[in-house]
């Protein structure tokens, strides 16, 4: 009996011992369970905010920009001062008349260009020059006698040749710039290959020969050119000018500009085969947004024909920006996924919306960051916007507090805690 006692003992204590080391295992595995970092929740980003995603890109309404020019029956085109798109309804060099001077503007300032509001240098007439304004008044163009050394500074020079379309003075502004004929003729051609102003053709620098023609959309490209000139836009919309030698008030032949509001030139023109030329744009506010909206109508058949278009499609331009919403409140931008499972809708925080021009386009993208994710109302990024009349940033917000799991949770989940 005593012999035996040992052994009981023995068994006893291994029993003991086994159980002590599973309880402390037990032990050790809930506690590493209930300590354990939680893995951070991921973001699932809605597929409509996601990078390229559907709906990520709002464009304007270009149809509508090319139906306005396709209601007109002789040549046409639109579009906007500081947007390269141009809608045309006809492609067809025609004769510019007048309209020519713009582009002799633009390729003697190249070379002899004008401070903004200076008088820029001093040029003084010679015999040609008067022989020259001779010959353009007996062909009834448009000239102003001066004296024979009259000095004559390049905004004196500038002002006859865009408001009352001086025939005499565009002339001169070329020979004084380049020499001779020749040489200015060279300067446009490489002008307008540097310009890509393809159906230009030119011969001289009035517009009083018929051979100086453009399609009505390089001409809104030439117009264009010259408002992007700030010294040169000036003369644009400067009604008229008083000038020295007799000459008196001169007057700017644009029909609109002190009809209409906001109207900052551009030119006219008008010859027997030409009919009426017109270059018009106007600075309008579209939701607060400063917009020059431009048109050119080509051969109309009187100057009243000539200024009813210029009107035409100036409102046309005004119905064409849309506002396009672009971000509803309350929109779904992703969820937050938590390690048990739970998702959190994000939602954007407030709508945004843009104003579009024909041929503009706005683009949305969702930046999210799973950190910033813990009180409900947290805000988790932002969806950006980028577009041409101003970038936004709306942020997104979570819509629920991050939750644990709880401890039983954590006990049959090892494989979420600890990767196994």
């Amino acid at each position: 009996m005593n012999r035996s006692r040992p052994r009981g003992r023995r068994a006893l204590i291994a029993a003991l011992s086994v159980f002590v080391v599973a309880a402390l295992a037990a032990g050790g595995y809930t506690a590493a369970c209930a300590l354990a970092p939680l893995p951070a929740p991921t973001i699932e980003t809605s597929p409509d905010f996601a990078e390229g995603g559907e709906g990520a890109l709002m464009a304007g309404d270009a149809a509508a920009a090319q139906a306005a020019v396709d209601a007109q029956h002789l040549p046409t085109a639109i579009g906007y001062l500081h947007e390269d798109e141009v809608w045309a309804n006809d492609a067809t060099a025609y004769p510019l008349a007048s309209i020519s001077k713009l582009v002799t503007v633009l390729v003697c300032a190249e070379v002899q260009p004008i401070e903004l509001g200076s008088d820029g240098p001093v040029y003084v007439w010679t015999d040609a020059d008067r022989e020259r304004q001779d010959g353009y008044l007996a062909l009834d163009g448009v000239a102003y006698p001066i004296p024979v050394g009259t000095e004559i500074t390049l905004r004196q020079m500038l002002q006859f040749i865009f408001l009352p379309s001086a025939n005499d003075y565009a002339a001169a502004y070329a020979r004084w710039t380049f020499g001779d004929d020749d040489a200015f003729l060279a300067a446009v051609d490489d002008w307008k290959q540097r310009h890509g102003i393809e159906s230009l053709q030119f011969v001289e620098p009035t517009g009083m020969d018929e051979g100086n023609m453009a399609s009505a959309p390089d001409v809104l490209r030439i117009a264009r050119l010259v408002l992007q000139n700030p010294a040169l836009a000036e003369f644009t919309r400067l009604p008229s000018a008083e000038m020295p030698w007799g000459v008196g008030l001169i007057e700017n032949t644009n029909p609109l500009l002190t009809e209409m509001p906001g109207i900052v030139g551009v030119k006219t023109g008008r010859s027997s085969m030409a009919g009426f030329n017109f270059a018009v744009a106007q600075q309008v506010d579209v939701v607060g947004r400063d917009v020059v909206q431009m048109s050119v109508t080509l051969g109309r058949d009187s100057t009243e024909a000539r200024a009813q278009s210029g009107r035409d499609m100036l409102a046309a331009l005004d119905a064409l920006p849309g506002i396009a919403p672009i971000l509803e409140e309350g929109a779904v931008i992703g969820e937050a996924v938590t390690v048990d499972g739970t998702r959190i809708p994000l939602v954007a925080e407030r709508g945004a919306a843009v104003t579009l021009l024909p041929g503009e386009s706005a683009r949305r993208s969702a930046a999210l960051d799973a950190g910033s994710l813990g009180e409900a109302g947290a805000e988790v990024g932002s969806v950006e916007v980028d577009a041409p009349s101003a970038a936004q940033s709306i942020a997104v917000i979570a819509t629920a507090e991050v939750v644990e799991p709880d401890l039983w949770w954590r006990l049959t989940h090892p494989s979420e805690l600890f990767g196994w």
